[in-house]
C-alpha cells in the first residue's frame, strides 16, 4: 500500500510540473516544491511553492483526469503565460 501511494504521489508532482512548465510557462527556477498529499477533499492535493512567493502554498487537484485546476487560493499566481 506504502509503494501504492508513493507512486501515485510521484506521478502527481511530476504530472503537474509538467503541466506548470509546459501549459503555464513557468521555469523550473520559478517553482521551489511539487508535494502530494493524502487527503479527503479532493483525495490527491497537490501544494506548490513558488519562487516569488515562498510563503503560500497553492493547491492542486487533477480530478482524476490530468485536467488541473487550481484550488487555493483563489486568486492566481500571476498570469498564466508571460507573452498573452
Amino acid at each position: 500500500m506504502y509503494a501504492a501511494l508513493q507512486f501515485k504521489y510521484n506521478s502527481l508532482e511530476k504530472n503537474l510540473r509538467e503541466y506548470l512548465i509546459t501549459v503555464e510557462g513557468y521555469s523550473e527556477s520559478d517553482l521551489l516544491s511539487i508535494k502530494a498529499k493524502l487527503s479527503s477533499m479532493p483525495k490527491f492535493p497537490v501544494y506548490v511553492r513558488f519562487a516569488n512567493d515562498p510563503d503560500t502554498d497553492y493547491i492542486f487537484t487533477d480530478r482524476d483526469a490530468s485536467d488541473w485546476k487550481q484550488l487555493d487560493p483563489k486568486e492566481p499566481q500571476r498570469l498564466k503565460k508571460v507573452n498573452q
